[in-house]
């Protein structure tokens, strides 16, 4: 086994991060795509080849999936978004079967396995009963598949706090302008994750040989919708005004603005008990970080 990462999938914001801190910390990585590109300094080859790269690789990280936010979810989208998934993870599946030294998979998922609930959610609770949540839980099932050969690691991700995109990039322009008020109700659970932390979690779950089974990567700090635009607030120092009007919510949130009440009051409980440590446990911390020097 040698010191190669293959990322599927990997050429998307997270991807092009966490192949840039592989390569930092000495590996080889090489991205698997339908267009063969090369993306942050990781050579790229088309999904025809997955068998040969990845055989005796360290480790495997699915990132394929196309976003969930980024159209309505027509009856052709929810296709696109459960195949998109569940194609690649069962060919990798496939090919690491086929391998004479057997690569390590680090498979993704989301915290919205759990669906829509106000009660706390651990890694040892069942999905949930939203759209989400049987993707999700499809999703891991195909990841599943290789545990009687190889390690995997599952990690149901969070909304990932960064500036461009995301409940943070969305809601950034709105508060700056002094537009800024509560979603939906207020008092839904709001999972979130500092971009670096992210990354760090999935080279953590790569590297770890101890590392097996699902993962919740959130922060430990849960905070409510209402929390989380109020720290915003504070952090960019603007005042935080009335509930924000359901044409502004899609705005914000494009089609996911119907699911903006829903609540996942996710824990990582796992990932706590392990080796792995948190750069930013507290939203304060995390916002400051990412906006509180401009």
């Amino acid at each position: 086994m040698d010191q190669r990462i293959v990322l599927v999938g990997g050429s998307g914001f997270l991807g092009t991060r966490v192949s840039k801190r592989f390569q930092e910390l000495g590996y080889d990585v090489v991205n698997v795509s339908r267009t063969a590109k090369s993306s942050a300094g990781a050579r790229g080859v088309e999904y025809e080849h997955l068998g040969t790269v990845i055989d005796g690789a360290a480790a495997v990280v699915n990132l394929a999936g196309a976003s969930i936010g980024a159209k309505r979810w027509s009856g052709k989208r929810r296709r696109v978004l459960v195949n998109s998934r569940l194609e690649p993870t069962k060919a990798i599946v496939d090919a690491i079967a086929g391998c004479a030294v057997k690569p390590a998979l680090v498979s993704m998922s989301g915290i919205g396995y759990y669906g829509n609930t106000h009660t706390p959610c651990n890694e040892a609770m069942g999905h949930g009963k939203t759209f989400v949540a049987q993707l999700s839980k499809e999703w891991e099932d195909a990841a599943n598949r290789a545990v009687p050969f190889t390690r995997v690691a599952v990690l149901r991700m969070a909304p990932v706090l960064e500036t461009s995109d995301g409940p943070l990039g969305r809601l950034l322009p709105f508060v700056k302008n002094f537009l800024g008020g509560v979603l939906g109700s207020g008092k839904q659970y709001l999972p979130w994750i500092h971009k670096d932390d992210a990354v760090e979690a999935i080279v953590w779950a790569a590297v770890t040989p101890t590392a097996e089974g699902p993962y919740n990567v959130t922060a430990p700090e849960m905070v409510t919708m209402r929390q989380f635009v109020t720290t915003l607030g504070k952090v960019l120092r603007r005042p935080i005004w009335l509930p924000v009007p359901q044409f502004v919510l899609y705005l914000v949130f494009g089609t996911l603005a119907d699911t903006v009440d829903d609540s996942v009051p996710a824990y990582p409980m796992r990932l706590l008990g392990t080796s792995f440590t948190f750069r930013f446990p507290t939203l304060q911390g995390a916002l400051h970080d990412l906006v509180g020097k401009g």
